[in-house]
């Protein structure tokens, strides 16, 4: 096994601290190395870069070759550029149909939403909310009715219980000075 190929281990956990105590274990987990370290990666990265490039340098040269063919024929520039203004003028007309289309569709799908929010939302938010307040309510009336009179009660005994460990504390620190 390479060391590129070896699982690399990280530790999760607290590290042991500079005052002496000791550590807690820490979990120990083996993770894959890393894609860039991996020599097939790097191959193909180098490999795509050159095509990238390779296809941007022949770009580039077919550009520059199509405007000096161009440059030489005035009369055939002039019926190319007539060609290309009307065939963007048709792709744009298409272009606006399609996008017309599409808000339309996009308005009736609106339109459909909030026909649910209306119909369906609504009234379940209406619902959810009279249960909140159900809830409310009754969490409300507990706490008057049932907790604040057992905390009360319970404040009461153990007042009476101190107070009568008092009076024995005192009964019996006065018996053994007798």
């Amino acid at each position: 096994m390479s060391a590129n190929s070896r699982p690399r281990e990280e530790s999760f956990g607290t590290p042991a601290e500079s005052d002496g105590k000791a550590a807690a274990p820490m979990s120990s987990v083996k993770l894959p190395p890393p894609a860039y370290d991996d020599p097939g990666v790097k191959q193909a990265n180098r490999k795509a870069i050159f095509i990238g490039a390779t296809i941007g340098i022949l770009a580039l040269v077919v550009l520059v070759l199509v405007v000096y063919l161009l440059l030489q024929n005035p009369a055939l520039t002039a019926n190319i550029r007539d060609v290309v203004i009307i065939l963007t003028a048709v792709v744009l007309i298409i272009m606006s149909l399609v996008i017309s289309v599409l808000l339309v569709i996009l308005l009736y799908r609106l339109q459909e939403i909030m026909h649910f929010l209306r119909a369906e939302l609504v009234p379940i938010l209406t619902e959810t909310q009279k249960a909140a307040k159900a809830v409310y309510g009754t969490t409300m009336f507990m706490s008057d009715n049932v907790a604040k009179p057992a905390i009360k009660a319970a404040g009461f005994v153990s007042r009476v219980q101190r107070m009568a460990q008092a009076v024995n504390m005192k009964a019996k620190s006065s018996a053994g000075q007798r």
